[in-house]
């Protein structure tokens, strides 16, 4: 792991920075990405409608990504020498185990992390908001969450804790001035009243929206609370620094996924504050994270990262994340933002054009997902056309975003009333959706150009075109062909 830091930091070095003007993307992309993945992964095909076998463009990557070549090659490597971590004398268990734990090390980098914060891994990023939310409700104090938060990023604290939540303006946007108009109205009451913990999304799954994290630890400083940001849709395409602690702006805790930016092994990330954890019993325990039971059942505890790592990890999972952070290092991760941004930038501006097209988006600030609407169609149809006419895989739905949804649909509470009792009697069909286009470093100029073509001819045919051939679920609203 050593030699591959080495060889990251030989080839910044030699790679020379330079702006991604229109004209050399495409040279980027062949010289630089296309190296990083598989050629199947990149010209994997698949059947259309017509019986026609054409390239797959995944225009649906804020969902999950493909994995970086030469990681999978890695990870197969390792496999062979694959021993149980933290529990033996043998050498497999001794590699893998000095792998597993070096690669606490190259998250802690990656992140900008303190060395008093521990890097504790769990299956992805929602148990590792559940981890965190267990302990923290051990604490007194309330929960500061808004309402543009995935699910993963809500229910945790909602079900274990006393929860205060931040109404965004109308179009998802937060105001740092009506989040400390919350601070203060707590600070003076009882601790057990007070505001505890902040956490907000680094970016918004829908929309790409990224509040101002940095602003908002320090607001949350000031009144003694702690930050938590859930980035895992924004580490794989920005830099993310949680700064150091004694930096007013710096995050306590951060979470994020592998299966997000190029590492699908089934493993998350958590980091926060050693004391943090030390002051509680673990979120799970069991085999391997403590180290003795006497014969009257006292338990005696690890004060480290091992702590909470019940049973056999995941072993693959973390070196897999520490492999795809190398890999994300080597290429530059200010060129990626730059890259994927005129992706974005290209496929906006055009697709705004399109009429019938409603982008839920402005253009001054865009990040990597385009959500959007065609007239007259449902979203979940728009993309089953997209995926059986065109190749194309987009996602439409709520995302686990029902509030932000809400918003950017403008439902009123009497829909939401409806909406919610159809739910109970087991109809989801009128979920409120959109479609979402979100985009990777191995997406392409041409990926955008088919995209943009699709949508333009959806649109242009009219539902009508489309109805003879597709046919909806009454009751969980998903479309299909229909089968002639």
């Amino acid at each position: 792991m050593t030699e591959l830091l080495a060889l990251g930091a030989k080839q910044k070095q030699e790679s020379t920075q330079l702006p991604l003007f229109a004209e050399n993307l495409d040279s980027f992309w062949d010289k630089e990405i296309r190296p990083l993945f598989t050629d199947e992964s990149l010209c994997f095909k698949v059947k259309t409608r017509n019986g026609n076998h054409i390239k797959y463009v995944n225009l649906d990557n804020g969902a999950t990504t493909t994995p970086f070549a030469t990681l999978k090659q890695h990870v197969d490597e390792m496999l062979d020498t694959y021993g149980s971590v933290h529990r033996g004398s043998g050498q497999k268990s001794i590699i893998t185990t000095r792998e597993y734990d070096a690669s606490r090390d190259v998250i802690r980098e990656f992140v900008g992390s303190s060395s008093q914060n521990y890097v504790i891994f769990a299956k992805n990023t929602t148990e590792a908001i559940n981890g965190a939310a267990t302990l923290w409700a051990k604490k007194p104090g309330k929960i500061l969450v808004s309402d543009i938060e995935h699910s993963s990023n809500l229910l945790p604290w909602v079900t274990r804790d006393e929860v205060v939540q931040y109404r965004t303006q109308p179009d998802g946007s937060v105001s740092v001035a009506e989040i400390e108009d919350i601070f203060k109205a707590h600070e003076n009451r009882p601790e057990a009243e007070r505001i505890k913990l902040l956490t907000i999304t680094g970016a918004s799954t829908i929309t790409g929206y990224r509040p101002p994290i940095y602003e908002i630890a320090a607001l949350a400083h000031r009144y003694r609370a702690k930050m938590f940001a859930d980035v895992c849709q924004l580490i794989q395409h920005e830099r993310v620094d949680m700064r150091a602690d004694d930096d007013p702006c710096h995050l306590d805790f951060v979470a994020f996924s592998g299966h997000k930016m190029y590492a699908p092994y089934g493993t998350g990330v958590l980091l926060g504050p050693k004391e943090f954890f030390d002051s509680s019993y673990p979120y799970q325990i069991g085999g391997g994270n403590l180290p003795y039971i006497t014969r009257n059942l006292e338990i005696k505890r690890f004060y480290t990262e091992r702590a909470h790592d019940p049973g056999t990890p995941n072993a693959m999972g973390a070196i897999a994340i520490a492999k795809a952070i190398q890999i994300i290092e080597a290429l530059g991760r200010d060129r990626i933002a730059e890259y994927e941004h005129s992706l974005v930038e290209f496929t906006y501006t055009r697709l705004k054009l399109i009429p019938g097209v409603k982008v839920h988006i402005p253009g001054d600030n865009l990040a990597h997902v385009i959500p959007f609407d065609i007239n007259g169609f449902d979203g979940r149809l728009v993309a089953e056309i997209l995926a059986q006419e065109y190749g194309i895989g987009v996602r439409a739905g709520a995302f686990c975003t029902y509030e932000y949804i809400r918003k950017l649909k403008n439902i009123s509470d009497e829909q939401d009333c409806e909406i919610a009792k159809q739910v109970e009697s087991g109809i989801t069909r009128n979920i409120p959706s959109i479609i979402r286009a979100s985009f990777a470093v191995y997406n392409t100029l041409e990926d955008c150009d088919r995209f943009i073509d699709a949508i333009s001819e959806i649109a242009r045919n009219g539902l009508d075109h489309y109805l003879p051939n597709y046919k909806q679920d009454e009751t969980t609203g998903v479309w299909s062909v229909i089968d002639k």
